[in-house]
C-alpha cells in the first residue's frame, strides 16, 4: 500500500481503516474515497467505482472531520467554505454538505 494512501487512512476511524486496508491491491490505483452518512463507502479506482459494504454513521463522518481539522473546525472554516480542505500530502478532502 502506498504511503500517501496510508496517510489518508489515518484520518478514518479504525473500522473504516480496516475495511479499506483489506483492499491492498486496489488501493494502489485508488483515486477517490467517498463517504456519505448512512451509505456505503464508494471507491473510485480508475474509471471504475467499487462499493464497500459498510454503512458510514454520522458520528464517523464528524470524527473524520474533527481529525482532518486537528479538532479545530473553526481554523479550517475558510477552506471548508471554499469546498475542500487540503491535508498532508496535498490530498483534497471535498465536502458536499
Amino acid at each position: 500500500m502506498q504511503n500517501s494512501v496510508r496517510d489518508v487512512l489515518t484520518y478514518f476511524p479504525t473500522q473504516i481503516q480496516y475495511k479499506l486496508q483489506n483492499l491492498d491491491n486496489k488501493l494502489d490505483r485508488l483515486e477517490e474515497i467517498r463517504l456519505r452518512t448512512n451509505r456505503n463507502i464508494l471507491l473510485k479506482i480508475g474509471q471504475e467505482e467499487e462499493r464497500i459494504n459498510y454503512i458510514v454513521s454520522t458520528e464517523e463522518v464528524l470524527e473524520i472531520l474533527q481529525r482532518i481539522c486537528d479538532n479545530s473546525i473553526y481554523t479550517y472554516q475558510s477552506q471548508i467554505c471554499n469546498g475542500y480542505i487540503t491535508i498532508k500530502g496535498g490530498h483534497r478532502v471535498r465536502n458536499y454538505w
